[in-house]
């Protein structure tokens, strides 16, 4: 039973995060509902949730599902989005529970392993939008390219990152910036980013069991946010977890009392140890890019 109990690789998070959200859609006024999140998570996803003490994080995983969810409605219906790129999909569900348009494109690129799972549990289900799965190892630039190469010449494109830049290197993440500037369908990207507190907090409660599964948060630059500038994406919309989780009264009661006792320039740190991100290429692309 220990041994299942335990992170394998990366991938594994995915199983912590459905428990989150089937937490979450199973309470009394939730911010979202997940019908699939509790299937797609079982067994060992609740048994990783218990000893990865998920009490600590699932506040902030709730606010970044509630913030993702509004996004994507809101640039689908304002900015004439036609595609959506997840990448490290994980076991996301939006494509079946969100109200989406039935001729969005909706791609999502994930290891063999937790797609496979995925589409296993949700055989039954109907997508509300035109789903495709892409296996791939997203730390291979070849299987990028050929993956960015099927959206190049499509609608206007959103790339969704959610939970996956925080575990790349800085280099990494440097070259996906490169990857989508030489797309110009791609005009959006959407991803969370950490501070070292943060950091520091996840080594105390599973730092051993990440490094086993190769699952250490790796990119954590100075600069924030402000770190895509130079590489030609605008941050135009940074949100902080923390106050989030306020707004959304997703607050625990100790975040909630440190932050009322914290001075102002602790509350700014606090601030910067999670965020939800919305970048724009710096010349973005018109929602009739690619359609002519």
């Amino acid at each position: 039973m220990a041994e299942q109990a335990t992170l394998r690789d990366v991938s594994d998070t995915a199983l912590v995060t459905a428990v989150v959200r089937a937490r979450e859609s199973a309470g009394r006024d939730p911010l979202f509902r997940d019908p699939y999140a509790d299937a797609l998570a079982g067994e060992r996803g609740r048994r990783l949730a218990g000893r990865l003490q998920v009490a600590l994080i699932s506040s902030g995983v709730i606010a970044r599902t509630a913030v993702y969810d509004a996004l994507i409605r809101r640039m689908v219906r304002e900015e004439g989005i036609g595609c959506v790129l997840n990448l490290g999909a994980g076991l996301d569900t939006r494509p079946y529970r969100l109200d989406l348009p039935s001729d969005l494109r909706w791609v999502e690129a994930d290891l063999p392993g937790i797609l496979d799972h995925k589409e296993r549990v949700l055989a039954a289900e109907k997508p509300k939008c035109e789903l495709t799965r892409v296996r791939a190892d997203l730390s291979d630039p070849e299987a990028r390219r050929a993956l960015l190469d099927g959206i190049a010449d499509g609608p206007p494109v959103l790339v969704v990152c959610e939970g996956l830049i925080p575990y790349l290197e800085a280099g990494d993440v440097t070259a996906l910036a490169a990857e989508f500037s030489a797309r110009p369908a791609v005009g959006w990207w959407a991803l969370d980013m950490i501070g070292p507190l943060f950091v520091q907090v996840a080594k105390k409660v599973a730092g051993r069991r990440m490094e086993r599964a190769d699952a250490s948060l790796r990119f954590v630059p100075d600069e924030g946010a402000e770190f895509f500038g130079p590489l030609g994406w605008d941050p135009v919309d940074v949100r902080s977890s923390w106050v989030e989780r306020r707004r959304l009264g997703r607050e625990p009661a100790l975040m909630r009392a440190i932050w009322t006792v914290s001075p102002a320039k602790t509350r700014e740190f606090f601030r910067q140890q999670g965020m939800f991100v919305t970048l724009r290429r710096s010349s973005a692309p018109s929602a009739n890019a690619g359609t002519e």
